[in-house]
């Protein structure tokens, strides 16, 4: 067998890497080469170096991998850890940590539990701002929203928990520009968690008044089908891609006219019959709020005839 050969100095390799990394303000290739060399060596002089520019560069989601990966039990890696855990909001296990940890002692505890209060009070004063911003933009009737800034709105509104949201629901729902289909999401949204017994909805250019009691969410109506469900019962009469562009209709029709579906369908198989034989069908599916509406109107009066 032949001898094995040891290369002398691999921290020192390491070390020089990443310092040569610095010189040239590529703090994350430092990051990387120190990475690579503490998992090789387990050396200590590597892990304080890592430690220092983790720190250095609040790159928290490094250093819980760090201290996760290699059980990292000292005082010092676990205060840092914790507070990267606060900075990635997962405050439930910081709380639970410091209930049960043997390893940190209570001044440290008491300043983790500060940083904590900090960054949720932080948290909540940037949402608060983020539903006035929002609500701001959506009082001025006459703008014109992007894809991008619906989505956006819809998103935070959803996500909120904060009770100021149900106002901002219903600016949302109120404003002329803002389209039928993430309104319906809102509704159904605010039906799950405001408070208000009726709010108003500008439908199709008529003011409308909702109320909480008369109002289910979307898949509790008669009309909404299950993805499964639905390509089951078109598939027994189209080709797989009729079935998926009528299912596509189906889901989007349903959601855009809520929570007015049944002023508008008496059943899935009258719609499927009316549908079905439109050369536009994939067009129909871009089509602008009152376009859309119009269809629908064109259908009643078509299956009243």
């Amino acid at each position: 067998m032949g001898n094995t050969i040891e290369f002398p100095n691999q921290e020192e390799f390491y070390i020089q890497k990443a310092t040569q990394c610095q010189k040239e303000d590529d703090l994350i290739s430092a990051i990387d080469w120190l990475e690579k060399g503490y998992i090789k060596t387990r050396s200590d002089q590597l892990l304080d170096k890592l430690w220092s520019l983790l720190c250095c560069s609040q790159d928290w989601n490094e250093i819980i991998w760090l201290v996760e990966e290699f059980e990292l039990k000292e005082e010092m890696y676990l205060c840092v850890y914790l507070e990267a855990l606060i900075h990635m909001n997962r405050f439930e296990e910081v709380e639970d940590y410091l209930k049960n940890s043997s390893h940190i002692e209570y001044p440290e505890i008491s300043n983790l539990q500060l940083k904590m209060m900090n960054h949720k009070l932080k948290q909540e004063q940037e949402k608060v701002q983020q539903l006035q911003e929002i609500g701001g933009a959506l009082q001025n009737k006459d703008k014109i929203f992007s894809i991008e800034e619906i989505q956006y709105i819809t998103q935070v509104l959803i996500d909120s928990t904060l009770l100021q949201k149900e106002f901002v629901i219903q600016l949302f729902l109120l404003h002329p520009q803002t389209p039928m289909f993430d309104k319906a999401i809102l509704l159904d949204e605010w039906l799950d968690s405001g408070s208000l017994e009726t709010i108003q909805l500008l439908w199709n250019g008529d003011l409308k008044i909702v109320n909480r009691n008369k109002l289910f969410s979307i898949t509790k109506s008669r009309l909404y089908k299950e993805e499964s469900e639905l390509l089951n019962e078109l598939m027994g009469s189209f080709s797989m891609e009729e079935a998926m562009v009528l299912a596509q209709k189906w889901k989007q029709d349903i959601i855009r006219l809520h929570p007015f579906q049944e002023e508008y369908i008496s059943s899935f198989k009258e719609w499927m019959n009316y549908f079905s034989g439109k050369e536009n069908l994939m067009e129909s599916l871009f089509y602008d709020d009152s376009n859309f509406v119009k269809q629908y109107e064109d259908f009643q009066i078509c299956i009243s005839q």
